[in-house]
């Protein structure tokens, strides 16, 4: 081998080891009843990557359909000004004291292939009755299922961070509250299949009305700006 055919193939070396250290694989999947939206990208721990989904949605003219409790029903809430943004037209189902037994029961009555979006936000008062968190994600799953059959979109809201937003003070019947919550609102995060479920911790607890943070207009405003920022909804 000659010293030119020698420098090309050093240089090819050269070259294919930058293509192989700079790969990436990424593999997407749709949302579907038994799966959710994966992007997973794989690559060397020496190489970092982001995926940004530039994509502006227009919903402008779509159907909403809201199902929940206290924290969705207020006249001018956050669902409210969602779609006043937006300029969808909506449904609000939402009554307060309800649990997500209820929900499901609304469900059967309101989801169907009129609507483009279901937002789902409930469970807060399944938490303060003491129910096993796994048992109100079954619930939540259920209404789910109906939206996928009905090909609505189903959204799950996790709401707001008990944690940092509830104060229970002395109030000794509301001691697991805060922590059962909690679990409930990761069980939804990691458990749910087939909708979007938006982990809406944008909530301070200057925002809140009340010990159990039912939202102030600031708290309202938020978590309508956090879903349109989060679907990257196009507003008006």
């Amino acid at each position: 081998m000659n010293i030119k055919d020698r420098l090309l193939l050093i240089a090819a070396s050269f070259a294919l080891g930058w293509l192989l250290v700079d790969a990436t694989t990424m593999s997407i999947s749709s949302a579907t009843l038994n799966s959710t939206l994966v992007i997973d990208t794989i690559k060397r721990d020496t190489i970092k990557a982001s995926v940004q989904q530039d994509t502006i949605n227009d919903i402008s003219g779509k159907r909403a359909l809201f199902i929940g409790d206290s924290h969705t029903a207020a006249d001018y809430g956050w669902q409210y000004q969602l779609c006043k943004k937006t300029q969808m037209t909506y449904l609000n189902t939402a009554v307060g004291g309800k649990q997500t037994a209820w929900m499901i029961e609304v469900a059967k009555l309101y989801v169907n292939s009129g609507y483009d979006y279901c937002f789902i936000y409930g469970g807060a008062n399944d938490m303060a009755g003491n129910r096993a968190p796994i048992k109100s994600v079954k619930n939540i799953q259920k209404i789910v299922n109906m939206c996928l059959e009905k090909q609505v979109t189903p959204i799950v809201l996790t709401g707001f961070d008990p944690l940092t937003c509830v104060v229970v003070g002395s109030r000794e019947s509301y001691k697991m509250y805060p922590s059962r919550y909690a679990k409930f609102q990761q069980l939804l995060v990691d458990s749910i299949k087939g909708a979007i479920v938006l982990k809406t911790h944008c909530i301070s607890r200057t925002d809140c009305g009340d010990f159990l943070c039912h939202m102030t207009t600031s708290g309202h405003k938020k978590m309508a700006n956090f879903i349109i920022s989060a679907c990257k909804f196009k507003t008006y």
